[in-house]
């Protein structure tokens, strides 16, 4: 044996036993992301395979310590580092399994269980279009039409008129002198925000009342911390066109007589505003104080047409000095997605963070997780209607709520409901996570999970508990797939009432 290669074989074992570590810790935080809360997960072969290496990496030091130990006690020093490696690494390990045991044991991370359940009698209607052309003809989208025509077939009209037709009715939604706001998504550009197409199919259906339409037709957002750059982003808008924005929407409109605009609520988000006053104190937030899920929030603004709107109380009437809130809809619009950043599925639920503060101390956007989208709509009242956009959606879990043009699949398919929470987990349970199954990506699904059949889910957790805000605020509302009559219509055959209830993959 030469000089240099006893010399070289020390540092053998010193690069094998830090190597060794190094392993070992990747495979307990590999564990700790790909299991989160559930310690079923590890019977997985994947995660089999990081606890044994994590295992060997942490057991091997800990034997040779040992021995090495015992052989060479004047190497003390040496095995006394080996001995620490492998104390780090077994309470890691210990830790670990105590956070996932934790987190098995409770469901929600010591989270109270759910006081409100759906009531055992309630079912959900949710209408459900596929094979929505892509090309608009003019202006309108006649995927948009084929679901209108849908719902006011199986009972819930867009039109409320004394005339009676397949989409008018004395029980319809908008009555032709109503002040309409349309709750878009448009923090993100290209795919991550709402269908403009389906947007201005919206605008000319609302246009389009049988009785006239004088009412007036408010687009409105809260993009928060990115500009909305007045509705008119250049060529990054989700259209067939991509240069087609809300901002053209609106202008088409008015050129055609109509009182149709928009309200960027992220220009007054930092400005509190009383409860009680009209907009004439300045538009701004109403905050409430502090409830069980968070602090609620809602805006009130002017609309370029002076009408003065409180989210919650309706529109002022200045000649009664009073709030009118049967003159005032909402119909929410928000684009079907994954969430990959915190909260695993943005759907008609979630996209109420666009119409909420996350200024003025309110902690908005932590606070989803306990609720508060559902103790606002509680508050406010739910949308009058929930439009589901599933045109193009972002079908890759942990992706999202971004969504380019060249990461977006193509579903064709448009989701509505006046029931928020019915709406998404039927949705998410078959458009949303049988697009992940079709782009290569199966269960487990990566943090934040997006599982709907698994109440431990990051996505189920803030439904669930945003649900309770609303039972308990006196609506009724389902999380439960099989309380949901699902009314499904491709277009071309007649429109007829049809259950689908897929299931993600164990």
């Amino acid at each position: 044996m030469s000089k240099h290669e006893s010399r070289a074989l020390p540092f053998l074992p010193k690069w094998f036993a830090t190597n060794t570590a190094l392993a070992g810790l990747f495979a307990l935080l590999w564990l700790l992301l790909r299991s989160g809360t559930k310690p079923s997960r590890l019977a997985y072969p994947c995660q089999q395979a990081a606890l044994g290496t994590a295992s060997l990496a942490f057991g091997a030091p800990l034997v040779m310590a040992l021995i090495a130990a015992r052989r060479l006690a004047g190497r003390f020093l040496g095995s006394r580092r080996a001995l620490a490696t492998a104390a780090v690494g077994l309470f890691a390990a210990a830790g670990l399994w105590g956070f996932l045991s934790l987190g098995g044991a409770s469901g929600r991370l010591g989270a109270a269980p759910l006081r409100y359940l759906p009531p055992g009698g309630y079912r959900a209607a949710v209408y459900h279009v596929t094979e929505c052309p892509q090309d608009p003809v003019g202006d309108r989208f006649v995927g948009l039409d084929n679901l209108l025509e849908l719902m006011g077939r199986n009972g819930l009209k867009l039109y409320r008129s004394s005339t009676v037709s397949r989409l008018s009715g004395p029980d319809g939604i908008v009555a032709s002198n109503d002040v309409v706001v349309v709750k878009i998504n448009y923090q993100w550009t290209q795919c991550g925000g709402t269908n403009v197409d389906l947007l201005r199919g919206l605008v000319r259906a609302l246009v389009d009342h049988p009785d006239g339409f004088s009412g007036e037709i408010v687009i409105g957002e809260n993009t928060q911390f990115v500009s909305a750059n007045g509705f008119d982003r250049a060529s990054d808008n989700n259209a067939q066109d991509s240069s087609l924005s809300p901002h053209d929407v609106a202008v088409s409109f008015q050129g055609q007589g109509y009182l149709v605009d928009h309200s960027d609520w992220s220009l007054i988000r930092r400005h509190q505003v009383d409860e009680q006053s009209s907009c004439d104190a300045g538009r701004g937030y109403v905050v409430l104080p502090p409830g069980p899920a968070g602090r609620v929030s809602y805006p009130k603004f002017r609309t370029e047409y002076g009408t003065c709107i409180s989210l919650r109380d309706g529109v002022w009437d200045s000649e009664h000095g009073s709030w009118d809130h049967s003159r005032l809809k909402l119909i929410n619009l928000p684009v079907l997605k994954p969430h990959g950043m915190v909260y695993a599925v943005t759907a008609c639920v979630k996209n109420y963070m666009g119409v909420v503060t996350n200024e003025l101390n309110t902690g908005s956007h932590t606070s989803v997780r306990q609720g508060l989208m559902g103790a606002v709509m509680a508050e406010i009242g739910t949308p009058d209607l929930n439009i589901l956009d599933c045109i193009w959606i972002n079908g890759h879990p942990g992706a999202g709520p971004d969504a380019s043009f060249a990461s977006a699949t193509r579903t064709d398919q448009l989701v509505a409901s006046t029931d928020p929470i019915a709406a998404d987990i039927w949705a998410t349970t078959n458009i949303l996570i049988p697009a992940f199954l079709a782009n290569g990506h199966t269960p487990p699904w990566p943090y934040p999970d997006a599982t709907p059949d698994d109440p431990n889910s990051v996505f189920r957790i803030y439904l669930d508990r945003s649900m309770e805000q609303l039972l308990a605020g006196g609506y009724q509302v389902t999380n439960d797939i099989d309380s949901i009559d699902v009314y499904s219509w491709d277009g071309i055959s007649g429109p007829a009432p049809r259950r689908v209830t897929r299931r993600v993959m164990p």
